[in-house]
């Protein structure tokens, strides 16, 4: 029997070593945590992509569907084509270069509709409808390259899994959890070349249904956040406070993870995918709400999520495993049990990495240090990160020689 998300934060509530809850506990008998918060706020704002960007995607996930519905010749109420992943749950983030960023679309059709019942057959059709675009074929979607925007769309034709006839139904792979089944999808997966049950809506609910959950004692941290930035303009709709610790922490630590990538300090292709520490994060939140911890402070928080997560891993005969809480039997750690530890070992790696920075920024006393070492750590310093004079607060190590940009890990759900 699978443990509960409560069950797996009191085993890894043993497991950890509370370095972090030790050093916080010190720093709070001396000073103030809104010099720490400040100081993250900071960050949070900086990564945030900008709204007008966010509404520029809107509007090309529908010029996507009016095509569609043109050239295919589908009734309009027939489809209706949504963003998913991060952009809906308050978590995209700027990447610390100059490169493109995803973001997700699916695409749903109701089959009952139009004539498709082959999901190759199927998923064909869209990429023939989209001829003419900057497209790029991937696993369950079509990439859609846009030239003058910071984006592309991860386009992924799918169809609601209720609406798919029952004797076709009966074949597809993976069957939805009984958490947001009405949500569930089916997706092609073209290398089996059948159809597969996918939920990113459902995803997306969870994530937003637990950042609601209250774990905070203080009800007025944000008046003390805020009120010491008169210079800053009103906050725009995409941006969450550090109150809103769930949101915050999947924020920062992708954007850690990132620079952990950019600095060399693990690789692209073993760095722990988005939809792993989404996962994990969100397991340990919902974890602690249903036992009823309380923080007094989002710092105290986001510290015991960071220690707690790397012990949150499940195994099961053997294998690595995190679980699709929407999908049964998806394992999202999949990849992990065929590479011989590797992307377990790099996953642990960085987060020793992230323990290491957040103790090194707690030891910091004046606000201007602090500033400097969150700024640093999370590549918001206005300077080349990889220039030689910056050191990664994580291994206190010089930074390595620099070269091509490492592409951003993370896909789909993040």
């Amino acid at each position: 029997m699978a443990l509960t998300y409560r069950q797996l934060v009191e085993s890894a509530d043993q497991l950890r070593e509370h370095t972090l809850e030790k050093a916080l506990r010190g720093q709070m008998e001396r000073f103030d945590l809104a010099m720490w918060a400040q100081a993250l706020d900071l960050v949070n704002r900086h990564i945030t992509i900008d709204e007008g960007v966010v509404d520029n995607a809107a509007t090309a996930y529908s010029e996507l569907g009016n095509h569609l519905v043109a050239t295919l010749k589908w009734p309009e109420d027939a489809i209706s084509v949504l963003p998913q992943g991060s952009s809906s749950t308050q978590t995209l983030i700027a990447p610390p270069t100059r490169a493109k960023f995803d973001i997700d679309a699916v695409c749903e059709v109701d089959l009952s509709r139009i004539e498709a019942r082959d999901p190759m057959q199927f998923f064909d059709e869209v990429g023939g409808a989209l001829k003419g675009w900057d497209i790029e074929e991937k696993n369950r979607c079509w990439r859609v390259q846009y030239t003058n925007e910071p984006f592309y769309i991860d386009f992924t034709p799918a169809v609601p899994l209720s609406k798919i006839p029952a004797a076709i139904r009966a074949q597809v792979r993976l069957r939805p959890a009984t958490r947001y089944q009405e949500t569930a999808l089916a997706v092609v997966d073209r290398p089996t070349k059948s159809w597969k049950t996918s939920n990113p809506r459902g995803f997306a609910a969870w994530i937003n249904d637990q950042a609601r959950r209250r774990v905070l004692r203080m009800s007025l941290v944000e008046h003390d956040i805020v009120a010491k930035r008169a210079d800053v303009d009103p906050i725009p709709e995409q941006e969450v406070p550090l109150s809103d610790t769930l949101r915050v922490a999947i924020r920062l630590f992708k954007r850690h993870r990132d620079m952990a990538v950019r600095r060399n300090l693990v690789t692209s292709d073993t760095a722990p995918i988005s939809v792993i520490i989404v996962t994990l994060l969100t397991q340990c939140y919902e974890g602690l709400a249903d036992s009823q911890r309380q923080f007094d402070h989002p710092i105290e928080l986001l510290l015991a999520l960071a220690e707690t997560i790397p012990h949150m891993i499940e195994n099961s005969n053997g294998q690595y495993w995190i679980a699709n809480p929407t999908v049964e039997g998806e394992n999202f750690a999949e990849r992990w049990n065929g590479d011989n530890g590797e992307r377990y070992k790099s996953f642990r790696r960085w987060c020793q990495i992230l323990t290491n920075d957040l103790l090194t920024i707690l030891s910091a006393t004046d606000p201007d240090t602090i500033r400097q070492r969150v700024q640093t750590v999370f590549g918001c310093t206005g300077a080349d990160p990889d220039s030689g004079g910056v050191r990664t607060l994580g291994l206190l190590a010089p930074a390595q020689p620099k070269s091509a940009p490492a592409a951003r890990p993370g896909r789909g759900l993040a």
